[in-house]
């Protein structure tokens, strides 16, 4: 007679057995596509200089922030991590960057330590990156563009305006980051 023990032993090999004989289904996730790569471009260590402004009014300030890219296993998401330094302080940040294959579109999901987050909708033309979006500026819900163009592998200027409720844009942050380390 076997112990119980013994018992609940062989029922563990024989549940494992008949799982390893199972039929295996492919798991596998289509590659990235080629609009999905080339979101790798952010992927890397950047140092961006430039001006920027604390409301549409104010004088322009300079800044410095650092940045740190890198995909997300699977190579559909690159994510982002930021250090600003400038006229409201040390700020952090993180976004998530990906290509919605079923609407064509890029988008990005933003969050920083001043408790803002962010939604935008972009797209690429040529070499350069336009992104919209609705953003707060000192508690007012505006109109939000951020464009960049890559000069080269290593450096791209960038501009983000805000909408004046005349309609007409207004710059609030401009510059030009660098690359500072490898992919």
């Amino acid at each position: 007679m076997h112990s119980p023990s013994a018992a609940a032993f062989m029922w563990v090999l024989v549940s494992i057995s008949a799982v390893a004989q199972a039929p295996q289904q492919s798991a596998s996730a289509p590659a990235p596509t080629p609009q999905q790569q080339v979101m790798g471009y952010f992927a890397g260590d950047w140092t961006l200089t430039g001006t920027a402004k604390v409301s549409p009014s104010s004088p322009s300030v300079p800044f410095h922030a650092t940045e740190h890219g890198e995909w997300v296993p699977g190579g559909y998401f690159v994510e982002i991590h930021s250090v600003s330094h400038g006229p409201l302080g040390d700020v952090h940040g993180v976004r998530m960057m990906e290509y919605n294959p079923e609407k064509q579109v890029y988008t990005y999901n933003a969050y920083n330590s001043l408790g803002e987050h962010q939604v935008a909708i972009g797209n690429v033309q040529s070499n350069t990156w336009t992104w919209n979006a609705e953003e707060k500026m000192n508690g007012v819900t505006t109109n939000g563009r951020y464009t960049f163009t890559a000069q080269s592998p290593y450096a791209y200027t960038f501009k983000s305006e805000v909408q004046k409720p005349d309609g007409t844009w207004v710059t609030v942050m401009e510059g030009k980051a660098t690359r500072t380390g490898s992919k």
